[in-house]
């Protein structure tokens, strides 16, 4: 019975790492060890291109990744034969591993049972339907899309439509623009307001003040002071303070939760509807949207439904000024919100104070 395509790729990146290991050990001597290295390196890269279930970009067929098989297994059969100077039990180690890479390839499948699946979904990757305001209460609607992700993936992202007591909205988070959903949006009210919650979530702006250009940009603490900002064509009018703007007619309460490196992120609560917006600080990945390569990352992470924590290192950031952190987060439930809406994953649709809870554990202590 011959290996199939899935096992054998299975086999590739566990003989990538175990080379990778071994080339970092000391017992060996250093050309023993820069030969596997660089047979770490070369396994690694061509598995990745593969057109079959452990690949990541459909590059190169089975077979000729069988023949980069083979001509991996014959280089390191070659390596052991040629360092003659080296000792023998590291001499044997290349020359087994040569043999053993051969026979993998002589058993093996030389056809693929299907493409990729690494970065496969099980589900559609976003929140359809998608770049379209959809209601979620009064006077609050969300814009569900997508935004580029690691290795080409497209991972979720949402936009937050608050109306205010103008009837004027103010758009939380702006997701990319197109003009269909910038015609929707204005058939709801006139867009009078954009908000930059954090760090991060500003890259958007831009189109949508050419699109809007009366409407008032409002930025999280800082973001104004960030070098890509500064290089950037965005235009930031104002910096958000713990007071809300006038203009925003009394409906909404600020809440800022800081961290170190200048990080703040702006959770926005509106009062008629007891709906919070928040960014970054929750992140509820649901794992059927998620690539297979990365569900095992999130759920280390603990950004997995139903836990729906940020990832350590921005947990880590805000731990920075954890006693000033954990204020705004206790702020935040002392607001008591109906339901939670954040840009990454499934946002909660109704006990939002509990559910908000159990994802700030990490700071609540």
């Amino acid at each position: 019975m011959l290996i199939p395509s899935r096992q054998h790729g299975l086999i590739d990146y566990g003989v990538a790492a175990m080379l990778g290991g071994l080339a970092a050990s000391r017992a060996l001597p250093p050309p023993v060890r820069g030969v596997l290295g660089v047979a770490a390196a070369y396994h690694g890269s061509y598995s990745a291109v593969t057109d079959y279930e452990m690949g990541l970009r459909p590059r190169l067929t089975m077979r000729q990744h069988l023949g980069l098989d083979a001509l991996g297994g014959a280089a390191l059969l070659g390596a052991g034969l040629a360092l003659r100077r080296q000792p023998g039990q590291a001499r044997a180690l290349l020359i087994g591993l040569g043999l053993a890479e051969l026979a993998v390839v002589a058993f093996s499948e030389d056809r693929a049972a299907s493409g990729p699946r690494l970065l496969g979904t099980e589900a559609p990757p976003g929140y359809p339907p998608l770049d379209v305001p959809k209601p979620v209460a009064e006077g609050v609607h969300i814009v569900d899309s997508l935004m580029e992700g690691p290795l080409g993936t497209e991972l979720p992202v949402r936009m937050t439509v608050l109306r205010l007591p103008d009837g004027s909205l103010l758009l939380h988070s702006p997701t990319r623009f197109s003009p269909a959903l910038g015609e929707a949006l204005a058939g709801l009210g006139p867009v009078r307001h954009l908000v930059a919650p954090n760090i991060a979530h500003w890259t958007f702006l831009e189109a949508w003040q050419r699109a809007f250009p009366e409407a008032v940009t409002w930025a999280a603490p800082g973001l104004r002071q960030r070098g890509q900002v500064r290089r950037s064509r965005v235009r930031l009018d104002y910096d958000l303070h713990p007071s809300p703007p006038a203009a925003w007619g009394g409906a909404i309460t600020l809440v800022t939760v800081p961290g170190g490196f200048g990080f703040h992120e702006v959770a926005l609560f509106h009062e008629p509807s007891r709906t919070l917006v928040l960014t970054d600080l929750v992140l509820n990945l649901e794992a059927p949207r998620l690539p297979a390569l990365l569900r095992p990352v999130a759920r280390l992470f603990g950004s997995l439904a139903p836990d729906g924590m940020p990832p350590p290192y921005l947990r880590a950031v805000i731990r920075w000024r954890r006693r000033a952190a954990t204020r705004a987060a206790e702020r935040l439930l002392a607001l008591e919100p109906d339901r939670v809406i954040f840009a990454h994953g499934r946002w909660f649709e109704r006990y939002g104070t509990t559910a908000l809870r159990r994802s700030l554990r990490w700071l609540l202590g």
